[in-house]
């Protein structure tokens, strides 16, 4: 499996307004790194690549072996000072300890619970990460481990949606692809890329959802013959008016004219029937007006 070496960089990276990206990933092993390999460093370049010259800071808060009631006693060191995005990547040990009745499920979501409120309290925004299968090829107790890891992973999710905050669902993406194994349970080189990929999506919708400014992006293509695609953003749910004026002040055409949630959006218009020459299309919305011009051509 083939992967590519940067990622596919959201809108968001267009309309941040922070001069800096600061990331807390906190868990077992899999954070922590196995075998020379983790997943921040990719991580780091996928933002570094997408969010140009801001400030990217990422620490590593993983300790192997330890369960989620473990890390308990280290976290509140771990997001101290922090601000930003706190990745949370643990649950695995919960398993074996759960099939070897050292643990109950119950135990788990608690302890989940805790990280979550607790990041919330520190205005963190907190991404979940779902725990990867083990490789239970031939290997009864690991299939068990890997039904409690399937309630896990669905006890995250909807513990998720109860607190709004965001999913990064590594199960998901890895899936039973064992190649992307180097043992039974932690990611080789190819597979902590592909973490990384999936953590690098999850931070870039909370973004897209909490912390872009409104804007305002320029037409594509442009120049235009026909159909073209305006994309904008907002920080917060509201009336949105986009109208196109000739160079005379005349507005020749309503685009947009509705209510919209936060996050980016992408308007189609097409444009045929104007005549050739330069528009200017104008949003408005909550009080704030941006605008672009279009070059228009036959």
């Amino acid at each position: 499996m083939a992967f590519a070496q940067t990622p596919n960089c959201s809108s968001a990276s267009k309309f941040y307004s922070k001069d800096s990206i600061n990331i807390t990933t906190f868990g077992a092993s899999t954070v922590a790194g196995m075998g020379g390999f983790s997943f921040q460093p990719d991580l780091q370049k996928n933002f570094e690549s997408c969010y140009v010259g801001k400030t990217v800071s990422i620490t590593n808060n993983g300790i192997p072996g330890e369960t989620t009631t473990q890390g308990l006693t280290r976290f509140s060191k771990a997001i101290e000072g922090r601000t930003g995005f706190i990745v949370i990547d643990m649950g695995a040990n919960d398993a074996q300890y759960i099939v070897n009745k050292k643990m109950k499920i119950a135990d788990t979501e608690k302890n989940m619970r805790y990280y979550i409120e607790e990041s919330l309290k520190h205005k963190l925004i907190p991404i979940i990460a779902t725990i990867q299968f083990y490789n239970d090829k031939n290997n009864q107790f690991l299939k068990n481990c890997n039904l409690v890891v399937k309630q896990i992973n669905a006890a995250y999710k909807k513990m998720a949606a109860s607190y709004h905050v965001y999913v990064a669902d590594v199960n998901q993406s890895i899936g039973r692809d064992f190649g992307l194994y180097q043992d039974l349970i932690h990611p080789n080189a190819k597979g902590y890329k592909l973490i990384s990929f999936v953590l690098f999506d999850a931070i870039n919708e909370a973004i897209e959802e909490k912390l872009l400014v409104i804007g305002i992006n320029q037409n594509y293509p442009n120049p235009v013959h026909d159909v073209t695609k305006i994309g904008f953003s907002l920080s917060q749910a509201g009336k949105v008016q986009i109208k196109l004026y000739n160079m005379l002040g005349k507005a020749v055409r309503t685009l947009d004219d509705e209510y919209q949630g936060s996050g980016y959006h992408e308007i189609s218009a097409n444009l045929s029937d104007l005549s050739a020459g330069v528009y200017i299309y104008v949003m408005q919305v909550g009080g704030q007006q941006l605008s672009k011009k279009l070059l228009l051509i036959k």
